[in-house]
């Protein structure tokens, strides 16, 4: 079992659904939602597997993060091909500035 934080960024609030809890569902073993669009997951899905069950619950604009706590991260834009990189906890902590 791991632990993610999923992130979900509106691009266009009238053409998102926000579903995502819904998708979280699915794969979870447990969630909580920490703020409007932020998610603590835990799950034996990886962060793909994370990703894909809560695609169909966004907006075609939208973008959905994927962060394995500790290991990497996994960004998806809805209109283009996602793309992966492997963060250390130091770059992890560097983003958020």
């Amino acid at each position: 079992m791991k632990t993610y934080v999923v992130t979900h960024t509106q691009k266009d609030p009238s053409q998102s659904y926000g579903l995502v809890a819904e998708g979280l569902k699915l794969v979870a073993a447990e969630f909580s939602k920490i703020d409007k669009n932020l998610w603590l997951v835990r799950s034996a899905a990886t962060a793909d597997g994370i990703a894909n069950a809560v695609m169909p619950g966004i907006g075609r604009r939208d973008e959905i993060r994927v962060m394995e706590v500790g290991s990497e991260m996994v960004h998806y834009q809805a209109s283009r091909v996602w793309n992966m990189a492997r963060l250390d906890a130091d770059e992890l902590l560097a983003m958020r500035h």
